[in-house]
């Protein structure tokens, strides 16, 4: 199925990471995406308003991913039940994977995301639809070939363990606006920039830092552009840099100011987009 003919739906709580995953489905052509961070609203929503794309919370409340997906094939009010249901969780286990596949999902993803899992994950599911069953015990999918499963979190190497002890977070921020700095400068190549955002996501992810997985990924679309010399590409990547310093320079427990520093970056990043697409025309 092309990305334009996709209507997606997604019910994330976490207000960064629904955020994150409109960014992959975005930055891969989808434009008609619907955002929830309270399940309940979705469910009342999807009644009268069709997607052929569900991406849920295992973790979405008031109703987890399970059991809003469970209700969600039952509901005959809903006129997108049968449409393909991929639950993402932080936690990713066989027994999870089962609970999703008995619940009527069609896959179960881990966290963190990354447009490549998520897309190909998608398409995969839609490029081989299974007969929907509808029964007392059951309804969802065919599962007697058991669900899809993808991008489930490896075990962190002792190495990288002892390296995440050893180099502090203000230091990885550092290796890494000097990498911008050199790549902008022209003296420095895409490779190892995304080398050093490697480590940077790492710790955002291990430390559940919302705000810093935000500008990890913007800077990770940045650096996938196949243009990284043009005027505004260098613009938007001093941009991320000093929002990077910006954020490290702030404590945790500064919530507000962290994610004022995340929204403003998205902010920057597409007033840029726009213009990029109005020198294009």
């Amino acid at each position: 199925m092309d990305v334009r003919n996709w209507s997606v739906v997604v019910i994330e709580t976490n207000k960064f990471e629904a955020q994150l995953v409109v960014d992959l489905l975005r930055n891969a052509g989808v434009d008609k995406i619907k955002v929830f961070t309270d399940s309940e609203a979705a469910m009342d929503t999807l009644e009268v308003s069709p997607a052929n794309i569900i991406i849920c919370s295992l973790e979405s409340t008031p109703i987890a991913g399970v059991a809003w997906t469970r209700a969600f094939r039952r509901n005959m009010k809903a006129v997108s039940r049968k449409s393909a249901i991929f639950i993402t969780s932080r936690a990713f286990s066989r027994s999870i994977a089962e609970d999703c596949r008995h619940g009527g999902a069609n896959a179960l993803i881990g966290k963190p995301l990354s447009g490549k899992v998520l897309m190909a994950t998608i398409q995969k599911v839609l490029g081989a639809p299974r007969p929907f069953i509808d029964a007392a015990g059951y309804v969802g999918p065919c599962r007697r070939a058991g669900i899809v499963t993808a991008g489930a979190p490896k075990k962190r190497r002792k190495a990288d363990e002892q390296a995440a002890v050893a180099e502090t977070l203000g230091q990885t921020v550092a290796k890494l606006s000097g990498a911008l700095a050199e790549l902008v400068a022209g003296t420095r190549d895409v490779a190892s920039c995304q080398a050093a955002l490697h480590k940077l996501q790492a710790y955002a992810v291990h430390a559940n830092d919302q705000p810093m997985m935000v500008l990890c990924q913007v800077l990770a679309t940045q650096l996938s552009q196949p243009d990284l010399k043009s005027d505004l590409a260098k613009i938007g990547i001093k941009a991320s840099s000093a929002a990077l310093q910006q954020l490290v320079g702030l404590e945790a427990a500064q919530t507000a100011e962290r994610e004022a520093v995340a929204a403003g970056l998205r902010q920057t990043m597409t007033k840029i987009a726009a213009a990029a697409a109005a020198k294009a025309a």
